[in-house]
């Protein structure tokens, strides 16, 4: 039997997920949240949901459709209250990235959703793209052989952005940077132990925060160097106005990853293409597998809100850094907003 879900947030994300969960088998469309009318109204005709599926606040929601999940695609801002108001209902959650915009709120709903014994899943979708996939297998396979170093660089032209990211003082670390840096968690299973970090504008006209460029220190060795903009010019009409490069070298050779093309330039043989693979399912089908199986089975999720304060430290390490110019390790403040989580809880 379909588990029933609502979506909280009816944006441009709010009406993907409208469509996923349709497509889904595991899950069926119980309603959605939205407190804009006028957007609340439109989708609900665009995307033909009856408007009495429709409402404008989320426990009234959760109370007239008996849902057993909520997927939370509202302002990054609204994360924390939506996902605190469907996990004290004993419902699983699947939040949209960023988490939450700071490391403390994501422990304290980690910690709640765990003691009451409910999956919290955070959508790191880009985990799943098949480039990244595919860099994954390479890496595990030790096809690079030990990782030495990275480059990452991602270039956007100015755009129209969501107005809840523009209110951002780190627009394309929550916009796009947490997509890149959770991807590189992924693709090394490693953790990042020391970052120096810069966030900026280079123009008074652009967002606060529309670029970024980091230096990161993984476990074990390996090195990245991160670079990210909202102010670039001249790919308008290329890839969506996007671009992406990102190289990683191993001792027995480099991996090229631009776009969607992939060029494995082995140690002492010429350069070769290298196959994505089908795309069988979409990255967000990837996701709702995994909440299901949480659901049905108790297993736990990769992209479990546990596993994304690593992802949380790793942002709160970069704005800190950003502030203090000087390295930070998001493993203590991590580990430092759990103490202090703790130490709060056994006084109340």
């Amino acid at each position: 039997m379909a588990f029933k879900v609502i979506i909280a947030g009816l944006g441009p994300r709010g009406r993907d997920w409208v469509r996923e969960v349709r497509s889904s088998q595991g899950f069926e469309l119980a309603g959605c949240v939205e407190i804009d009318e006028q957007v609340r109204l439109s989708a609900a005709d665009s995307l033909q949901i009856p408007r009495d599926s429709c409402f404008d606040d989320l426990a009234e929601a959760i109370s007239k459709t008996q849902c057993q999940a909520v997927i939370v695609a509202t302002s990054p801002k609204d994360h924390e209250r939506s996902c605190e108001t469907a996990i004290a209902n004993d419902l699983a959650v699947l939040v949209e990235k960023p988490f939450t915009l700071r490391l403390r709120e994501a422990i304290r709903l980690v910690e709640l959703a765990e003691q009451k014994q409910r999956p919290l899943l955070v959508a790191q979708n880009y985990r799943y793209l098949r480039s990244f996939r595919t860099v994954r297998r390479i890496i595990e396979e030790g096809k690079l052989g030990r990782i030495n170093s990275i480059t990452c660089q991602y270039f956007r032209p100015p755009h129209q952005m969501a107005a809840s990211l523009l209110r951002l003082e780190h627009s394309i670390l929550y916009g796009m940077s947490v997509h890149h840096l959770d991807a590189l968690r992924s693709v090394l299973g490693k953790e990042i132990h020391s970052v120096m970090a810069e966030s900026f504008a280079a123009s008074d006209e652009s967002p606060a925060g529309a670029s970024f460029r980091a230096m990161l220190a993984f476990a074990d060795g390996p090195r990245a160097s991160y670079f990210a903009t909202y102010e670039s010019s001249g790919f308008e009409f290329f890839e969506r106005g996007q671009q992406f490069y990102a190289r990683f070298v191993g001792e027995r050779g480099t991996l090229h990853v631009f776009q969607r093309w992939l060029f494995f330039c082995e140690r002492g043989k010429f350069p070769r293409m290298v196959s994505r693979g089908k795309r069988h399912t979409t990255e967000e089908q990837i996701l709702l597998q995994q909440l299901e199986r949480a659901m049905r089975h108790g297993e736990s999720a990769e992209v479990s809100g546990r596993d994304n304060l690593q992802t949380m430290a790793l942002l709160e390490a970069c704005m800190q850094s950003s502030d203090e110019r000087k390295w930070i390790n998001p493993q203590d403040l991590l580990n430092d907003a759990e103490h202090k989580y703790a130490v709060a809880g056994n006084r109340d």
